[in-house]
């Protein structure tokens, strides 16, 4: 700890869970006597980076979206200026589950081995990498989880935030994130390509319902700045990255998931693509199975997936004026179900003697 003056968090949180992880670290930190600094970086605003002459010690704490890390932190990250220290850390959220008594890991992918390479790229040697399987918020997929799984799954994981922030603050290395590698390069296909494609089809998934009363509560805390108002009605813009802050946030329960929406805009693609490559095939009489041309469809398909959503998104945003789309569109998302519960974050009641920006 002698090498530090001072601990700097950047995170990056949907719904809570990267913020308590960076708060617990920061509560260790302070124990010991270190300035400390937990900074938001929601929108890339008001950003205080720490003066080399500070010692610190820099951390980054973010969800893992699609195994990979949260889009808006890679970019801070890649514009994080370097020289700054010599040591950083990383902790990725992932999505932890339980079954019965046993506790469920998410898998991380690349979110901690992109971060880290492009932090080296800049001379930064990362000292901790940490997954943490804190709650699921993933709740297209899943209702949220019930109010005691996500206390007994929050115990569990602070005892493991502040036994490896003790770990690195009195200078030992932990690489526990690293034990999966093998199985997180295999999953970095699947990244590289809700990176360049899935996650702007995830984008046009999400609608305000009949219950929305333009509180504007969704646009103002939308953490990129993707939510706008079209017409009457929040509109969810290509640079949404799925965080889930809206739809588990609103008072309303307004935004859904809408699953039946999303499997018409994917069934079109498909008929539509697949008659385009039929055309393009014929007509430049290509061969389907060269190399170059299994490239560039992959190319085709994901410019046309992102296109075609973002057309028929637009359709449907006006079209739920209509009562009929709207009841349509409102009862064929999972997320309407009664029982299909919102993720409720469980705040920290501990008092921190932390600067959270």
């Amino acid at each position: 700890m002698d090498n530090w003056k001072s601990l700097y968090i950047y995170f990056i949180s949907g719904t809570g869970n990267a913020r308590i992880s960076s708060e617990w670290i920061a509560d260790e930190a302070g124990k010991k006597g270190l300035k400390t600094v937990v900074q938001q970086i929601d929108r890339l605003e008001n950003i205080v980076i720490p003066r080399a002459d500070e010692k610190p010690l820099i951390g980054f704490a973010f969800p893992t979206h699609g195994f990979n890390a949260a889009p808006i932190m890679l970019r801070f990250i890649a514009g994080f200026p370097p020289g700054l220290c010599k040591e950083v850390f990383l902790l990725n959220t992932r999505a932890g589950m339980k079954l019965y008594k046993l506790f469920m890991p998410g898998l991380s992918g690349v979110a901690l081995l992109l971060p880290a390479f492009i932090l080296w790229l800049k001379g930064y040697k990362c000292i901790g990498f940490r997954p943490v399987d804190l709650p699921s918020n993933w709740i297209p997929l899943h209702p949220g989880l019930k109010k005691k799984v996500i206390e007994s799954i929050f115990i569990r994981c602070e005892k493991i935030v502040r036994k490896f922030a003790n770990k690195i603050l009195t200078g030992k290395k932990v690489y526990k994130g690293l034990e999966s590698t093998p199985v997180d390069l295999l999953l970095s296909p699947i990244a590289l390509g809700y990176y360049v494609g899935g996650r702007f089809f995830l984008s046009k998934t999400f609608i305000a319902n009949y219950n929305c009363n333009n509180c504007g509560l969704c646009i103002k805390e939308c953490p990129t700045s993707s939510i706008k108002l079209v017409g009457t009605r929040p509109y969810w813009k290509l640079t949404c990255e799925s965080c889930m802050r809206c739809l588990n946030h609103c008072p309303q329960r307004a935004i859904e998931a809408a699953h039946g929406m999303a499997t018409a805009f994917w069934i079109i693609f498909t008929a539509v693509n697949a008659q385009v490559f039929i055309f393009i095939i014929n007509t430049l009489n290509i061969q389907p199975d060269v190399w170059w041309w299994k490239l560039t469809a992959q190319v085709i398909g994901i410019g046309g997936m992102i296109l075609i959503a973002t057309v028929l998104y637009r359709i449907m945003h006006y079209a739920m004026g209509l009562k009929a789309v709207k009841y349509l569109v409102r009862f064929t998302s999972l997320t309407a179900l009664p029982f299909w519960r919102r993720y409720r974050f469980l705040k920290n009641s501990k008092n921190h003697s932390t600067s959270v920006k």
